[in-house]
């Protein structure tokens, strides 16, 4: 129960109690994906509470409750790892940048592509298809991060994300994984297989893009992978409900 309230406290804004200790988080990761369905949950009774509003203006306001329920936690690591990654010529310098508090060009452009991809997507869901949407998009972005911290080593000695990548096991990958591809196919029938496999494939070759770039991840890394992902899936879903397979 401590490891799940670590896990919300984490990703969400949720006023739960806290008590983590060393290694809490790690142990925490096969929750990930539950916290993500809770978010997702809540993400679903927002949308089709604002379907009495135009899509577009609907789904403006549904994405910015989800920037809200997470903090903007991962949309900073998403920023800071652009300006890190986009800015930097060697190793040194992109982990000195990704420190840096200010945000930069490619930290800006990365938020808005995102946070438009998502917006677009959800807007041309029919009703039906964006509560589902909602729901998969949170639970698989939360699926990638174990996925990353299981195939990349950690970048830095020290921080979150060298802690995050030392303690997330075997066991928890497997019970986030069960969850999300679960969740993912019960909502989506068998072409959920296809933003399931979309955030996998993802996860690996940003693993493969960090061991050749930095030697390994960072915590800014991981949210990066969580918004991108969750961008994913919703554009996956909506690609689907365009050719008629959902």
């Amino acid at each position: 129960m401590r490891c799940l309230l670590v896990a919300c406290r984490y990703l969400t804004l949720l006023p739960l109690p806290s008590s983590a200790e060393p290694g809490d988080l790690g142990r925490a990761a096969g929750w990930f994906p539950v916290v993500g369905l809770v978010l997702g949950g809540l993400l679903a009774a927002a949308g089709v509470a604002g379907s009495v509003a135009p899509p577009p203006l609907a789904a403006v306001a549904v994405v910015a409750a989800w920037a809200v329920l997470t903090g903007g936690l991962h949309l900073d690591g998403l920023a800071d790892a652009a300006d890190g990654l986009g800015g930097g010529w060697s190793r040194e310098e992109s982990l000195t940048i990704m420190r840096d508090a200010r945000i930069g060009a490619y930290g800006v452009t990365a938020i808005v592509l995102v946070l438009g991809a998502k917006t677009a997507a959800l807007a041309g869901l029919p009703a039906d298809l964006g509560w589902r949407g909602l729901v998969a998009a949170p639970v698989l972005g939360r699926l990638a991060p174990l996925l990353l911290a299981r195939l990349c080593p950690p970048a830095r000695g020290e921080g979150a994300g060298h802690a995050f990548a030392l303690s997330v096991g075997a066991g928890a990958l497997a019970l986030g994984g069960l969850l999300a591809a679960a969740v993912t196919l019960g909502l989506l029938g068998p072409w959920g297989a296809l933003p399931v496999a979309a955030v996998v494939v993802a996860s690996a070759g940003f693993a493969w893009y960090l061991r050749r770039r930095l030697g390994g991840l960072t915590g800014d890394c991981l949210g990066a992978l969580v918004e991108v992902s969750e961008a994913l899936v919703l554009s996956a879903v909506a690609v689907l409900a365009h050719g008629g397979r959902v």
